[in-house]
């Protein structure tokens, strides 16, 4: 049987699927039938045959489930180290309200800006319910809901017209992107906010009247509250479906209709961006995306704020071109007609992922929107029950969410406690005494910057944390110190130790396990305690 025609591109003799996006161009430049693409045989097959649905189906479950379990096996799950300064922000604000002075900070009187303090919260009241298993186990609350909203936003896209294998596959583009903040960090409020946000635009352009756009300026209040850093995305993407598609700027006639659809976009974002101003730190937070530009991705010393490149190599390529091309195809294919403004924010969405590897999740999510423009109606048969189909994809999601979380939390580590955090709360207490002993005005210099945040829910102060913008001038005022530029100065080898201890006065040195040899080769420290993975040194009084 001939499967490919003759006149595919081929490479070493084989068809050449270009760069994994599933669909094959002809050295005419037309799009081949749709028989002869690998997505296109299976969408093919599945109007054929309910078992082939099903193995769709079990295979998209597969994709989303799938990362979220791995990362539960391998003992992270849904709490990392961010969650040591998000519950001691949280217990700050329920004990003392609302900070303007950094508490956590050892150079007194230097301001702050807590742009996540509505999520501190959430945790914090969580955390008094059931300690760090009540925490883990509530991210099934914002997971829940953004998959239920998702799948929403992806039946109003394709009309109600998504078999569940269709809906399935919508879900499981943007769910890979997620996954690992389907975790304590805030980001998937934010991610269920855009949502919400795509949804009132797209029932607004689909003829629901002006009243929908009236959510908006809600949204941002939600989003400024729960992740100041994040909410301009909402306005964003609220102003990408503004745009015109290229057909309506063609004639006089197409562009009134345009102007007359755009014009109440345009007054909702501008609500939008008065809105955000409602938040304890009025315009501060509102501007605090703009106020920390640039201090977290110092260095490349935080993984996510590195380009896509420097992760997956020239691999990066692959997802990239898949995502850009992959929608472009299906819909190409289908006919479909897909927003201007879902188009832009998938774009939109791949130039900041390849720039900054945490922001892939909003590509993901316009992929997965795209995807439902061009599958509407592909499928087989439509679900027959929508609002039960979106209810049971969130239930599912939340479930999920919710084993992993127990997973983490309550697994068995080593001395037979269980709780990976708890445990290591455990096993660092001597570090932590000795630290106390050493004075509040200790100085601190560790190789991990992630140790800080633990360091803050221990109650000691420190000299930065893994949130570097907030320690910035534009955030903590002028003439505010950070050692946080410092540290990964000297991590990377442009800064010697010495030097560094020289200019900042280090008094002591808590390092990893496998770095503390270093220390004690050159008998200039005193090993003062380990634990948890860590050693603890001091620099002798009159010691170099």
């Amino acid at each position: 049987m001939r499967i490919f025609p003759p006149h595919a591109i081929c490479v070493f003799g084989a068809p050449f699927p270009l760069l994994g996006a599933g669909f094959f161009f002809s050295p005419r430049r037309r799009m081949l039938p749709v028989e002869y693409l690998p997505l296109g045989a299976i969408l093919n097959a599945t109007l054929q045959a309910g078992r082939t649905r099903l193995a769709i189906s079990a295979l998209c479950a597969i994709l989303i489930a799938g990362p979220i379990l791995a990362r539960t096996l391998t003992g992270t799950g849904t709490l990392d180290s961010d969650v040591w300064f998000l519950l001691a922000t949280g217990r700050e604000i329920a004990r003392n309200g609302i900070p303007r002075i950094n508490p956590f900070s050892i150079w007194p009187g230097q301001g702050m800006v807590a742009q996540q303090w509505l999520h501190d919260v959430w945790l914090w009241a969580w955390y008094t319910r059931g300690g760090y298993t009540a925490v883990a186990v509530s991210v099934c609350v914002p997971a829940g809901l953004l998959f239920w909203q998702l799948s929403r936003l992806m039946l109003d896209a394709a009309d109600g017209k998504l078999s569940p294998a269709a809906l399935a596959f919508c879900l499981a583009v943007p769910s890979v992107c997620i996954c690992m903040y389907i975790s304590v960090r805030p980001t998937v409020w934010t991610a269920l906010l855009c949502t919400l946000t795509a949804r009132i635009l797209l029932r607004y352009l689909k003829g629901g009247g002006r009243r929908p756009l009236l959510w908006l300026p809600t949204v941002a209040v939600a989003g400024v509250n729960l992740q100041a850093a994040q909410w301009p995305l909402l306005a964003a993407c609220a102003a990408a479906f503004a745009l015109p598609c290229p057909h309506e700027l063609a004639n006089p006639a197409a562009r009134r209709a345009w102007s007359a659809r755009a014009m109440p976009i345009c007054a909702a974002v501008a609500a939008m961006c008065a809105a955000s101003l409602l938040n304890p730190y009025g315009a501060d937070g509102s501007l605090y995306v703009l106020k920390s530009l640039g201090e977290a991705s110092y260095g490349g010393a935080i993984v996510e704020m590195q380009p896509l490149w420097v992760p997956l190599g020239p691999l990066f390529a692959v997802p990239v071109a898949a995502m850009a091309l992959g929608p472009f195809a299906l819909c190409r294919r289908s006919g479909a007609k897909v927003p201007a403004g879902a188009v832009a924010m998938l774009l939109a969405g791949i130039a900041a992922g390849v720039l900054h590897s945490r922001c892939m999740w909003i590509a993901g999510l316009s992929c997965g929107l795209c995807c439902a423009f061009g599958l509407a109606g592909a499928l087989g048969e439509p679900v027959a029950h929508p609002g039960r189909a979106a209810a049971a994809a969130g239930a599912a999601m939340a479930l999920l969410a919710a084993v992993s979380g127990l997973a983490v939390s309550l697994a068995p580590r080593s001395g037979g406690e269980a709780g990976m955090l708890s445990v290591t709360e455990s096993e660092m207490s001597p570090i932590f005494s000795a630290i106390y002993d050493a004075g509040p005005g200790a100085l601190v210099f560790s190789s991990d910057v992630s140790v800080y945040n633990q360091l803050e829910w221990e109650g000691f102060k420190v000299p930065c944390d893994m949130r570097p913008e907030i320690w910035g001038e534009g955030i903590a005022g002028a003439g505010a110190k950070s050692a946080y530029r410092e540290i990964v100065d000297v991590l990377q080898g442009s800064t010697p130790l010495k030097e560094s201890t020289e200019d900042w006065g280090w008094e002591l040195f808590l390092v990893r396990d496998d770095e503390a040899d270093a220390l004690r080769s050159g008998g200039h420290f005193d090993e003062l305690a380990h634990g948890g993975g860590y050693t603890l040194f001091e620099l002798p009084e009159g010691g170099e």
